[in-house]
């Protein structure tokens, strides 16, 4: 069985309840799940692979079972601040063998580039990455197994920011998607007010298309339409921001 883990939760600082905000009159995360829906409808119904928000035990978080309510979407409780945690209890307590993880802040996040992952990741068995997509694009995926093997590894805590530092670099496979397309200044992940008016201008400018539109076709439209001036001077102080928070989590 396949796990697509939605990792999401309500307690962000910089923007709280950000994956609430509406577009449209949908919430964020909804637009993300919709895509992922859509492009692995065929798998869903086979019951190959199943959609979980993989959220923390924090009492907030339940809001997420009024947004799914009558869906077949799981919603999974786990370690309050170690995400791989999280995630290995979801895997075990659901019996996953493979995982997709994509990050909930990542609104627009390659339904593409997951699919590569995951035909690669059944082959290899250890863990698959994209690369060469906008911030927020890419996806990575890794085994049960391996994901538990590298936990037990490693003695951290909490594992929030950057929590792939637990895989060994040797035991990755790296897919990189080449495109010929400016966009090392586009950013797609929502972490401030300025990144809800980048979706805002994406989603509401691109309407109906936007849960099977190309990637290609996106990152196009993007530029074209100059859509991520409302947001790409932030991704200083989101690295900034990253950084030290993994300095904090060490």
């Amino acid at each position: 069985m396949i796990g697509i883990f939605i990792t999401a939760r309500l307690g962000s600082t910089r923007l709280n309840k950000k994956h609430l905000i509406e577009i449209d009159g949908k919430p964020m995360i909804k637009w993300l799940i919709e895509r992922y829906c859509l492009g692995f409808e065929k798998e869903i119904q086979d019951q190959r692979i199943k959609i979980f928000i993989t959220t923390s035990i924090n009492q907030e978080n339940h809001l997420f079972d009024k947004i799914f309510k009558n869906t077949n979407i799981e919603i999974f409780y786990g370690s309050d601040s170690n995400i791989p945690l999280r995630h290995l209890e979801c895997a075990k307590f659901n019996n996953i063998d493979y995982i997709l993880s994509v990050d909930g802040d990542d609104i627009l996040c390659s339904v593409e580039a997951s699919k590569l992952v995951l035909k690669k990741l059944l082959e290899t068995g250890n863990l698959v990455k994209t690369i060469g997509l906008p911030l927020g694009m890419n996806v990575m995926g890794y085994s049960t197994i391996f994901l538990e093997k590298s936990l037990k590894q490693n003695s951290f805590e909490k594992l929030e920011t950057g929590w792939g530092k637990i895989f060994e670099e040797k035991d990755i496979v790296t897919i990189e998607i080449e495109n010929n397309l400016n966009c090392e200044n586009i950013r797609m992940t929502l972490d401030y007010k300025e990144d809800v008016l980048f979706f805002n201008n994406v989603i509401t400018g691109i309407g109906k298309d936007i849960n099977t539109i190309s990637d290609k076709c996106l990152v196009e439209k993007i530029i074209k339409n100059d859509w991520s001036n409302a947001n790409k001077y932030l991704n200083e102080t989101y690295w900034e921001n990253f950084n030290e928070q993994k300095k904090i989590e060490k």
